[in-house]
């Protein structure tokens, strides 16, 4: 909100701590990194480890993290539940499209700057990347199927129709790394949107988000907010807008970059519709959130019950809301009603568009505001286009932080801020001290090292730098004779060809039967095919017997068996939809599969670190024992696998082709005709008479479509394999790559854990070349240097334990 609103806002002590912490934090990080520059200034030999550089790097990286913390929020909401107005009140102006076909199809994230006056819209260059291949995929799908008959696809959605005649004519995608202003921002986020939605449609196998590796960025003032003003003085607020889990265009399962979007936030807000509170609605509203709660959990969740100002005498209260909400989206979190609030986006939103607007343009007339409309419809109702010809600038501002006030905005986003601040604040301190610490106790040993080797004889370090060369040496042996190594990797092959083996007898199995298990709900698919074509599908054809299982058990049971496999459409959209329906099934039956499978493959992955850990351990447990005695330290073995990725690059292809357009004669039907004949009992057949009959008309010929369901079983089993051939050789490459990788890693960290303490012997052992003058003089800053960064040490501890009480604090609260 704006100033006029800042009042409202009540200290926070917790807040204020925050910001003592962070200050002192930062402060802190400053000091250590002078304190290495100073170790570096004391090796007076010129060869100060380049670590130390690497250090200081590290240190002004994670000071600047504190001083521009993200307080992230994800706000998720089933379709038309009022999130994009939610957003647009928060930021006091217009920013994402809410009109009722503007779904969010992408995830948009929006960062609040106090050094703004405008908004800006960044797209990365990825991002844009995509789009144009979607753009030139949407143009294949034109040159194929013909414009027309993608405009008939798109009846339901009128408004894409002119978008598809656009990229008909425009091949290259219109938009540009950066976009500012209100309006053009707008207008490119429909766009993109509107692409999303366009192409789910004419290729409905598709998932353009599973390609998204960055979203859209949108950089807006900081409005000062009631609730949100305490945010300056700990970095930015940052609000994601996510895709429904209803909205168009988007699978029913979360898509990669929306479960990293929700993953880095610190909060979730799931918005509701009051409206739609209801027994009928329940457990729609419950399905769809159904992923996200398995994601985030429910300690993190806040809920937003919105359009509150539709509640009308007589409709359920504030508490009956709540226990509502607990109860169908079985929430058992601790205090969970704490975090359920009632609020009207549109009264919010109007109240913060008009006071920026006033704020922006103190000398502009009241009639001259382009806010006034929607503020005074919200305010004034239906006569509000009369009251304002009696109203000023003073009174029309007074009724709009009043508006703002019963809005319900100003106690969740306190609450939230609130929330955000005490849980990424003290978990971003204990980040950065965690790494100072181990930088500070490596320094010191470094300090301690060199200065007690300069004391040493030279024949002592002369012996202690041949050690330390022979177990280098020995490492180096070991690296290039891990014949076990080979035979883990060998296993592990072993083992996932396994897996995929059974993936792909499980897939053909499963697809065969999946429509016989499903009833009524997949018998849907052929209820459009002709009756007496439909009896034709019942009987084995040779020794392919899939045909009997793709159909479900209970049209089974009442249908004649026949010798065919072809199912006929009157027509080609009738066909298609049969076509897309079916691969559908198959792909979501895939995706299950495959689920499975990835469980699978990470047991094998966790039992292969496992027994490689232990291995490398055995090789070279000498080596770091001895190691550890010089050093007076462990090092630890850290050995972690990662899980190869098994999500194959294609989709299911459309396979349009089995579609085959035919032509046959069918009846016309019969017609009544007058006939001239004669008849010896009538006029003994000297006299015609005429007579009415019904003749059978000529037979026409019509277009019909048909589809080889065989044929379509048989092709998608094709496709499928290809499909998991494709992650097979993921998964080799990965053995190949990642496992070599990660030893490899091992053996340069235990190189490094040696070689810079031979570093040290060997700096100590110039270093004793000096006078006896220059190295005492060298030996006493060193020294001196041990308090110092000892006292680091602590002032480090003392911090961690001041920002783990705070964590701890801010669970026992949830």
């Amino acid at each position: 909100m704006v100033d006029n609103l800042k009042k409202e806002v009540p200290t926070d002590d917790k807040s204020a701590k925050l910001d003592s912490i962070q200050r002192e934090v930062i402060e802190l990080l400053g000091n250590i990194s002078t304190l290495i520059e100073n170790t570096k200034v004391s090796l007076v030999d010129g060869n100060a480890n380049p670590k130390y550089n690497q250090f200081q790097q590290q240190f002004s990286n994670v000071s600047d993290n504190i001083a521009d913390l993200q307080l992230r929020m994800a706000i998720i909401a089933p379709m038309k539940a009022g999130k994009s107005t939610i957003i647009n009140a928060i930021a006091g102006q217009e920013l994402l499209p809410s009109c009722a076909t503007a779904m969010t199809t992408i995830p948009t994230e929006i960062v609040f700057s106090a050094n703004l006056t405008e908004p800006v819209l960044y797209l990365q260059a990825e991002t844009i990347e995509v789009f144009q291949r979607i753009y030139q995929q949407i143009n294949q799908k034109i040159a194929s199927s013909g414009i027309e008959s993608l405009q008939q696809s798109l009846a339901r959605y009128p408004h894409l129709i002119y978008l598809l005649t656009e990229i008909k004519d425009s091949p290259d995608v219109p938009f540009k790394k950066e976009t500012q202003g209100q309006t053009a921002i707008q207008e490119t986020l429909n766009l993109l949107n509107q692409i999303i939605r366009l192409y789910s449609v004419v290729e409905p196998l598709a998932e353009p988000l599973a390609e998204l590796t960055t979203i859209p960025q949108i950089s807006t003032p900081f409005l000062g907010l009631a609730g949100v003003e305490q945010v300056k003085n700990f970095g930015e607020l940052v609000i994601v807008d996510t895709p429904g889990p209803n909205e168009a265009g988007v699978n029913s399962q979360l898509t990669g970059v929306v479960e990293e979007q929700l993953r880095r936030s610190s909060i979730i807000l799931l918005v509701l519709d009051y409206t739609q509170l209801n027994n009928e609605a329940a457990e729609s509203i419950k399905e769809q959130v159904k992923p996200v709660l398995d994601l985030i959990g429910q300690d993190n969740l806040y809920v937003i019950v919105n359009k509150i100002d539709q509640r009308r005498r007589g409709d359920i209260t504030s508490e009956q809301v709540k226990d509502f909400v607990i109860a169908d989206l079985n929430l058992e979190s601790k205090n969970i009603e704490q975090r359920i609030f009632e609020v009207s986006a549109i009264r919010a939103f109007a109240a913060t568009q008009f006071l920026l607007e006033i704020k922006q343009k103190p000398q502009a007339q009241l009639l001259e505001l382009n806010s006034l409309e929607t503020l005074a419809q919200e305010v004034f109702g239906i006569d509000w286009d009369e009251e304002i010809e009696d109203i000023n600038l003073k009174i029309l501002t007074k009724k709009a932080r009043k508006l703002w006030k019963k809005s319900g905005f100003a106690p969740f986003l306190e609450q939230a801020i609130t929330k955000l601040l005490e849980s990424a604040a003290p978990r971003s301190l204990i980040a950065a001290l965690n790494l100072s610490r181990h930088r500070l106790l490596e320094l010191r040993d470094d300090i301690n090292l060199r200065g007690k080797a300069m004391t040493e004889s030279k024949a002592k370090l002369k012996q202690e730098i041949q050690s330390l060369e022979s177990d280098l040496a020995y490492l180096e042996t070991c690296r290039n004779h891990l014949k076990q190594v080979e035979y883990i990797k060998a296993k592990l092959k072993n083992n996932l060809e396994q897996i995929i083996t059974d993936l792909k007898q499980q897939a053909k199995v499963n697809l065969e039967n999946y429509f016989a298990e499903q009833e009524y709900e997949k018998g849907d698919l052929i209820k459009k095919a002709d009756i007496k074509t439909r009896e034709l599908l019942l009987t084995n054809i040779g020794d392919f017997n899939l045909l009997p299982q793709f159909l479900s058990k209970n049209i089974k049971s009442n249908l004649e068996p026949k010798t065919t496999g072809i199912i006929n459409f009157s027509t080609g959209k009738e066909a298609e939809k049969f076509n897309q329906e079916a691969l559908l099934c198959a792909k979501q039956r895939l995706e299950k599969l495959l689920l499975l499978t990835r469980q699978k493959i990470e047991t094998e992955i966790i039992t292969t670190n496992k027994d490689l850990k232990e291995f490398l351990e055995k090789e070279t447990q000498p080596v770091i024992e001895r190691a550890q005695i010089r050093l007076k330290k462990s090092f630890a073995i850290n050995l972690e696998l990662p899980s190869p990725t098994i999500t194959p690059e294609e989709e299911l292809p459309s396979e349009e082709h089995l579609i085959k357009k035919k032509t046959r004669l069918v009846e016309s039907g019969y017609e009544e005709c007058v006939v001239k004949k004669r008849a010896w009992y009538y006029w003994f057949g000297i006299v015609p008479f005429y007579s009415q009959e019904l003749q059978q008309k000529p037979y026409k010929r019509e277009n019909y479509y048909s589809i080889s369901v065989y044929e379509l079983v048989k092709q998608i089993n094709f496709s499928n394999d290809k499909l998991i051939e494709e992650i097979k050789q993921k998964l080799l490459n990965y053995l190949e790559e990642d496992i070599q990788q990660q030893v490899d890693s091992f053996f340069t960290n235990l190189d490094d854990y040696l070689g810079s303490y031979l570093k040290n012997i060997k700096q100590a052992q110039k270093t004793r070349e000096l006078s006896l003058e220059q190295r005492t003089k060298v030996v006493k800053i060193l020294y001196c240097l041990v308090p110092e960064t000892t006292s680091y040490i602590e002032k480090t501890n003392n911090y961690l334990q001041i920002a783990e009480q705070l964590i701890s604090v801010n669970s026992k609260q949830l």
